[in-house]
């Protein structure tokens, strides 16, 4: 089972993850976030690109977060979908490609500029990254079925190595701590066009039973193992990769 563990912002931080079995590491760059990394480490350029043996992944909402040099310390770019995604029910729209095949919610700021910057163009050419190297974090309202979600990443899944399926929230863009409907998911993961990274809500102590439910390809945490908002708890991360692993041991295949 693949793990990331996000949120994080300081060197010590960092190296427990990847010492305790991390495979991917994410570093915040929405500046609304408690764990914007600038704003606890001006320094990070000089200690992150020293971390090795996992994925380092970068985390924006807006193009304009993006810092200067960013390729020189990161893998990837997750981007974060400000608004959430409500598919149309309409089931030629797949046909159509992905914008016709999506009905956001825009922020009234995006409202004014007239456009949405994440779904008014191909995904990626905003941030001028690769697919390969690009992850997309969706929220999908509760009321949107499992067959309505897989629309949406079918007609997205050309713009992305990866989608990480989060918890939704009518405001925050992430980090809540709430959980989401894993049985829902278990679906979307089995037919997904690209692997599914499940966050939202997860913990050391339910994170088995969520990648038992849902069988996602990877786990995505960021609250649920800290001591405080950008600190991580270094007990809680290594009990939540161990029990991630080892969460489907014993079963075939």
């Amino acid at each position: 089972m693949w793990v990331k563990i996000c949120g994080l912002t300081n060197p010590d931080d960092a190296q427990h993850a990847l010492e305790a079995g991390a495979d991917a590491l994410g570093f915040i760059f929405v500046r609304q976030s408690p764990r914007y990394l600038p704003a606890h480490d001006p320094d990070w350029q000089s200690w992150l690109p020293t971390l090795q043996g996992a994925t380092r992944v970068l985390v924006v909402s807006d193009p304009t977060e993006l810092p200067d040099g960013w390729e020189r310390c990161f893998e990837v770019v997750q981007w974060v979908v400000g608004s959430a995604l409500t598919p149309s029910p309409a089931p030629t729209s797949r046909e159509r490609g992905a914008d016709s095949a999506l009905t956001p919610n825009p922020s009234p700021a995006r409202r004014e500029r007239g456009k949405l910057a994440p779904l008014s163009h191909p995904m990626g050419e905003g941030l001028g990254v690769r697919a390969k190297s690009l992850w997309l974090a969706l929220r999908f309202p509760h009321e949107c079925t499992a067959d309505a979600i897989l629309q949406t990443l079918d007609a997205l899944h050309a713009h992305a190595e990866r989608f990480v399926l989060d918890t939704y929230h009518p405001t925050l863009l992430g980090g809540t701590g709430l959980t989401q409907d894993w049985a829902r998911l278990r679906e979307v993961c089995a037919r997904a066009p690209r692997p599914i990274l499940l966050a939202g809500g997860l913990t050391p102590e339910n994170v088995a039973d969520a990648i038992r439910t849902a069988r996602p390809a990877g786990v995505d945490v960021s609250s649920g193992v800290e001591a405080a908002p950008g600190r991580k708890d270094p007990d809680k991360v290594r009990q939540f990769i161990h029990n991630a692993k080892t969460a489907l041991e014993g079963e075939r295949g």
